[in-house]
């Protein structure tokens, strides 16, 4: 499968106006020269926080001399997609487009980290990791909607799995080139090296909608963390196997009867894993969505003992 890889914070152009700012967070670019010789920007995310987003404007400058920013897309409102957008919009009067679901994480940030935490959190995590500026919301967008913008038409794909209400968005170029900006929906090789189990919330659709990025039409695939490529089949077979062999695990480690937080260490213990208050919190909320899902499938029970709560897998 080939691959193009990039040094962080490099802008590099894959089809005709079509480009990927490679970050810790990749941001897309399309970028179409008008007339009067400004070039017309939209941002798909906004890098990871106000730093980021100083980068990526001043990378756009260097490259097409004078911009303006029309719009940042967001493929979904984690603190590390949109930290740079609140910047963007106060610098640019640019609008912010969303789905329904993510306008309210963007506008209510807070709500990403107390849903890692299950509680109002700790103020260790009240930090720009998981707490992206405040940011309102101009535009919703829709899964299935086509937006045609100067000389771009973007597709917008429903991807939920890694959050609620992301977006993937398929930009197709005026020399007729696909570039697909896939957020969270799918992660490079890069990524699932360093990190096997992604954060997800929905376990049966982040699978759903891997089988959906793998039928797309596209000349490049964008995941928001890692390389760029040229075809995905592998990559999306990659994020599957990930997917399916935590479940295995967390079979076979609930052989035998495991709190939560019983069933995280073992967990982190055989991916090991040394468990930090950042990683307990995005692991152990994975897990649970895990849980959810073996538990919907009939494949682990819950039950109650001496005021716990246990998990065991499913006789038979």
């Amino acid at each position: 499968m080939a691959e193009i890889k990039c040094q962080e914070w490099t802008l590099k152009e894959l089809a005709k106006g079509l480009y990927v700012f490679f970050g810790p967070t990749n941001v897309g670019v399309a970028a179409q020269k008008k007339s009067s010789g400004v070039t017309e920007i939209y941002f798909i995310d906004a890098g990871e926080d106000e730093g980021a987003a100083k980068k990526l404007y001043e990378a756009c400058q260097n490259l097409f001399g004078e911009i303006s920013v029309k719009a940042v897309i967001c493929t979904h409102a984690h603190a590390d997609h949109i930290g740079g957008a609140a910047w963007l919009k106060e610098k640019t009067l640019c609008e912010i487009w969303a789905s329904q679901a993510e306008k309210s994480c963007a506008e209510t940030p807070q709500i990403q980290a107390q849903s890692f935490y299950g509680a109002f959190p700790l103020p260790e995590l009240d930090v720009p990791y998981f707490h992206a500026p405040q940011c309102f919301v101009d535009r919703v967008i829709f899964g299935g909607q086509q937006i045609k913008c100067g000389g771009f038409d973007f597709e917008f794909l429903s991807l939920p799995g890694h959050s609620y209400g992301m977006l993937g968005i398929l930009a197709a170029a005026s020399g007729g080139k696909k570039v697909f900006y896939a957020g969270d929906g799918i992660f490079g090789r890069s990524m699932l090296r360093r990190f096997w189990t992604p954060f997800v919330v929905d376990v049966k659709s982040f699978k759903e909608s891997i089988e959906k990025i793998s039928k797309i039409q596209a000349d490049f695939f964008v995941p928001s963390h890692g390389d760029v490529y040229d075809e995905v089949d592998e990559l999306a077979e990659l994020n599957l196997i990930s997917t399916i062999s935590n479940e295995k695990l967390i079979e076979e480690i609930l052989v035998q009867p495991k709190t939560h937080e019983e069933l995280l260490k073992a967990f982190a213990d055989k991916s090991d894993i040394t468990l930090r208050l950042s990683q307990f919190m995005l692991i152990g909320s994975s897990l649970r969505s895990y849980l959810t899902y073996l538990y919907k499938e009939g494949r682990v029970r819950w039950f109650f003992n001496d005021n716990k709560m246990f998990w065991q897998k499913a006789a038979g």
